[in-house]
């Protein structure tokens, strides 16, 4: 065929005389070589198509694979972080730099015991511990708060408690501490007397307290129960303390502070913790109440154990969230094709 034949006929023809509808074909299918070979290795160039327009870059799809898979490990790790911030796991305590224990006396209020205070100083000071004492007329909201900054290894509270509280030996008034006492974490309480004492509760401790303790141990003299052990147990270890030491039930004055000194005799004489509370777990004849021991690593275990089966839990009602939906449409197309 002549080119004026083919001119005439409608054919066009390009500079060289090779007809433009086959150079077309020819790009088109090498764009699209082009454009497989590309997605293959995850990559994808801006290249013109047929049409003369230029083609949007757009992510491989391996790449947005890793940016979801982070963002999603990112999310959980914040999360898990700001839970073990708020639930204290990574504050550990330091080891104590010598020997200093305290004794917190609210009971002498109304059960005072001379001999008992005398006994226990004794007993510590022959041990090596440099012993402080907080008397009635000391033992306030604010002393009791600023117990970690002392670096006691060794805490004795000997005062009421009752209802997750331990009350203080400081005459309650409605004009003090009113931020804590519209927060619940400070009260009013009696002790069986017409005077009424602030009371503090665990998230007082958890919250208010000033500085760590250095892996303490701290005795709780006052009546208890089980559940309130555990309560004033973590919240003492979120503060830095090893282990708490308390009553499972009511006590008696006379029974606790028997029972405290030879708790207080069995560790000065290098007796493990575990060791000095069988050593002290005598029955109250009366009340019934016992010592038992809490240590701050179980409750770090128990834990971590109720995070992953609460995080086990959301990540199944997020798969149901996210699938759920979608199970709905995409099951009736899956039967269809059968």
């Amino acid at each position: 065929m002549s080119i004026r034949r083919a001119v005439a006929g409608g054919l066009k023809l390009d500079q060289i005389g090779v007809p433009m509808e086959h150079k077309n074909k020819k790009e088109t299918s090498l764009d699209k070589l082009l454009n497989r070979a590309l997605d293959r290795q995850g990559l994808q160039r801006t290249l013109p198509n047929s049409s003369g327009k230029i083609a949007r870059r757009t992510w491989p799809r391996r790449h947005v694979r890793v940016v979801l898979s982070l963002l999603i490990l990112s999310t959980i790790g914040l999360g898990a972080s700001a839970w073990a911030w708020q639930n204290g796991l990574w504050f550990t305590g330091v080891s104590p730099q010598g020997l200093r224990a305290v004794l917190v006396d609210g009971l002498s209020v109304s059960y005072p015991s001379p001999s008992f205070t005398s006994n226990v100083t004794k007993t510590l000071s022959s041990a090596g511990y440099k012993v402080d004492y907080i008397g009635p007329d000391q033992f306030t909201v604010d002393s009791f708060a600023n117990l970690p900054s002392g670096g006691y290894s060794l805490v004795i509270i000997r005062a009421h408690t009752a209802h997750s509280s331990i009350i203080t030996s400081q005459p309650y008034t409605s004009s003090e501490y009113v931020f804590e006492q519209f927060a619940g974490t400070v009260a009013p309480a009696t002790i069986g007397t017409p005077v009424q004492y602030f009371a503090v509760d665990s998230q007082f401790i958890r919250n208010e307290f000033h500085g760590k303790f250095q892996n303490a141990i701290i005795v709780l003299m006052g009546c208890g129960d089980p559940g309130d052990r555990e309560t004033f147990a973590a919240a003492f270890a979120d503060r830095g303390a090893q282990y708490l030491i308390g009553f499972d039930n009511s006590v008696s004055a006379q029974f606790t502070d028997s029972a405290t000194s030879t708790l207080v005799s069995a560790l000065a004489h290098g007796n493990t913790v575990q060791e000095s509370v069988n050593l002290a777990s005598a029955t109250d004849p009366i009340y019934h109440g016992q010592f038992g021991i809490v240590e701050a690593r179980s409750i770090s275990q128990q834990r971590i154990t109720n995070f992953l089966s609460e995080l086990s839990l959301y990540a199944t009602f997020g798969v149901l969230l996210v699938f759920g939906p979608a199970s709905v449409f995409l099951v009736p197309k899956l039967l269809s094709r059968r």
